[in-house]
């Protein structure tokens, strides 16, 4: 068993928007930095100094406090070719009035570098629609097999796609998008969950297959199979379901926190009215075989989730974050599973399958576990809307835990080194 410990707290003055904690690691520094933002522009970045043995919270702000604003969406894109340093992209509009209201006047989204924990040069894009949306898709060219930074910005009925060509532009490519990731063409506007993963050639790395998934505020569910055939042509399989409310979040996984050669990726599903499921083996099977987690929709929408190996077992559990102010952690597996012994895969769907539910002071927005301290364990960021909370492993249960894990190992080589 495991327990989890606060080890800090960051206020925030601004209540958070959904889609905005993001993560990166400083080019100065070598440390990994939260990224919380709040509705008006104001946020806070969180970076633990390994120095000194502490968190610094850092204030910044993406607006000009001379006009009134309210931000939509956030995302971050990476160290590139053409990006320097990490730069954040974020959707605003401009309002009438206070922050709260619905008046907009107008519809932008604007990118700053990051540089020593500020914001540099902003480059101010006009947009006729809200960016309620806003995804960083990494992907292969499929002809030249190289890395392509797009940017996914959508909301109403519009889907825009930017591509990265410098540090001040971003080319709209949403028309010849089919050169890029032509299954999402005739995506619509109103996605409001999305997640890409790529499954290359070990040896070569060459790009084998390309699944995505999309989730939509009407509770529409696609998934998206493309298989790289031997010469460079493409081949896509849809599939499609129907969720009675809005996808909140999708995200592929593997059951193996270190995946195992040929396992096969599952992807979690998570709404505003049902429970998490996961579909079992989507590369083959697409979404033909659902598993429910039973018990996590008791405390509201499920607004957040995140995949991880928490209790080192090398295992991954799914952890869920609620408006209702809880945190569910779901292990996967347990006892009287369904089990297929051909990728280990083990799940339940008759048994509750919480094992832990982690009381929050707030709804939860965001989760995100990274090993934030370097000291080789994953911490666990939930973003609420009182703030930043940051929460560790009981380090006594995990000296224990290897201990045990020794001694065990001790005994078994003992074992066969007898019997030969």
């Amino acid at each position: 068993m495991f327990s989890l410990k606060e080890i800090f707290f960051q206020p925030l003055k601004c209540q958070p928007n959904i889609n905005t904690l993001h993560v990166h690691r400083n080019p100065t520094t070598g440390y990994k930095q939260i990224f919380l933002m709040g509705l008006d522009g104001l946020g806070v970045v969180v970076e633990y100094a390994q120095a000194t043995n502490e968190f610094k919270a850092y204030t910044i702000s993406l607006q000009d406090s001379t006009f009134d604003c309210r931000v939509l969406s956030m995302e971050l894109l990476p160290i590139s070719k053409y990006n320097t340093s990490p730069a954040i992209v974020y959707g605003y509009a401009k309002t009438n009035g206070i922050s709260s209201n619905d008046d907009c006047t107008s519809y932008y989204f604007d990118r700053v570098q990051i540089l020593d924990n500020n914001t540099k040069s902003p480059t101010q894009n006009r947009l006729g629609f809200a960016a309620k949306y806003m995804k960083t898709i990494i992907t292969k060219n499929v002809m030249t097999n190289e890395n392509e930074v797009l940017l996914v910005v959508a909301g109403a009925d519009k889907l825009a796609f930017f591509s990265e060509k410098n540090e001040r532009t971003l080319q709209d490519v949403t028309k010849i998008i089919d050169l890029y990731l032509p299954e999402l063409k005739q995506a619509a506007g109103n996605v409001c969950a999305m997640d890409l993963l790529l499954i290359c050639d070990p040896k070569t790395d060459q790009l084998k297959q390309r699944l995505i998934a999309c989730g939509y505020s009407t509770g529409l569910l696609d998934l998206y199979i493309t298989d790289v055939q031997p010469d460079g042509s493409i081949k896509t399989t849809e599939k499609t379901l129907e969720y009675d409310s809005f996808i909140s979040t999708v995200k592929f996984f593997y059951h193996n926190q270190k995946p195992l050669e040929n396992e096969k990726p599952h992807l979690i599903v998570t709404s505003a009215l049902e429970p998490a499921v996961i579909y079992r083996n989507v590369s083959i099977n697409g979404l033909t075989d659902p598993v429910v987690l039973h018990g996590t929709d008791s405390q509201d929408c499920i607004t957040s989730s995140c995949v991880c190996d928490i209790d080192l077992d090398g295992k991954n559990e799914i952890l869920l974050g609620t408006f209702g102010k809880t945190c569910f952690i779901c292990r996967v597996p347990i006892e009287n599973y369904k089990c297929n012994t051909y990728d280990g895969l083990t799940f339940i769907a008759e048994t509750f399958p919480v094992c832990r539910v982690l009381s929050l002071a707030a709804s939860a927005f965001g989760i995100l576990a990274l090993d934030l301290t370097n000291d080789g364990l994953d911490e666990i960021i939930i973003a609420t809307t009182k703030g930043l909370h940051i929460y560790q492993l009981e380090l006594s249960e995990v000296v224990k835990l290897i201990e045990s894990r020794l001694e065990k190992k001790s005994n078994e080589d003992d074992s066969s080194s007898t019997s030969h």
